[in-house]
């Protein structure tokens, strides 16, 4: 393994800092020095940026400069402070120049945690994709799935569209017993969530009303969750 993590990213001075020379046994550090890094946590992009003008971003982030932590499977985590999540790839990127990039994949990879959000790769149904964790437990999980949708501009000046734009878009995700089913954020299916601990959905309930929550709000609802959990 030790041989794997030696293996990092080439960024250039300021992207990336590097806390060592190379990889040491510290359970914190830096992505940093990597020539070979396509053999471990991705490769490098070269791009060249499309003449056509297209409003909108398929990038989840409006900046690059998020902080972020990568932690690989054996809980080694590294640190980077230039990353973004290409929702229409389901990758993470980290800018190397306005016409390069360095495109991370799972190999030896946990999850990514970029601005206190966690984010996990699951495959499901054919489907590989990365959500973002909203509540975690050994019963269930609840998600946020994003997608970019393009939407074709037009020369009719009564379409007011002038240029293609992506929009993004959201979703919530249920994953219980390892399948991932659509869900949404409502009083019913929260509850029923805890369906036989008739205790524990009395409790959020009472966590609910007392708090002046929602049960349409994300963090709302995994404040009830976690503290319904504990106590």
């Amino acid at each position: 393994m030790k041989s794997i993590l030696t293996l990092a990213i080439v960024l250039f001075v300021g992207v990336l800092t590097a806390q060592n020379e190379g990889v040491t046994n510290n359970t914190q550090g830096t992505i940093f020095n990597a020539a070979s890094a396509s053999n471990s946590y991705g490769a490098s992009t070269h791009f060249t940026n499309p003449k056509r003008v297209v409003e909108g971003s398929v990038h989840l982030f409006k900046k690059w400069n998020n902080n972020a932590v990568i932690i690989t499977n054996d809980n080694q985590r590294f640190t980077i402070k230039n990353i973004n999540l290409n929702i229409e790839r389901n990758t993470f990127e980290s800018k190397i120049s306005e016409d390069s990039l360095f495109t991370f994949n799972f190999n030896n990879i946990d999850k990514f945690i970029i601005n206190n959000k966690v984010f996990k790769n699951y495959y499901y149904d054919d489907d590989n994709r990365v959500y973002e964790l909203i509540y975690q437990s050994d019963e269930f999980n609840i998600m946020k799935g994003h997608k970019v949708q393009l939407i074709e501009g037009s020369a009719n000046p009564m379409v007011n569209r002038k240029f293609d734009r992506n929009i993004q878009k959201s979703s919530y995700y249920i994953m219980k017993e390892g399948k991932i089913k659509p869900f949404k954020l409502k009083k019913k299916k929260i509850l029923r969530l805890v369906d036989g601990d008739v205790e524990r959905a009395q409790k959020i309930e009472q966590y609910v009303k007392e708090n002046r929550l929602s049960y349409k709000k994300e963090y709302d609802v995994r404040r009830a969750l976690e503290y319904t959990a504990k106590n």
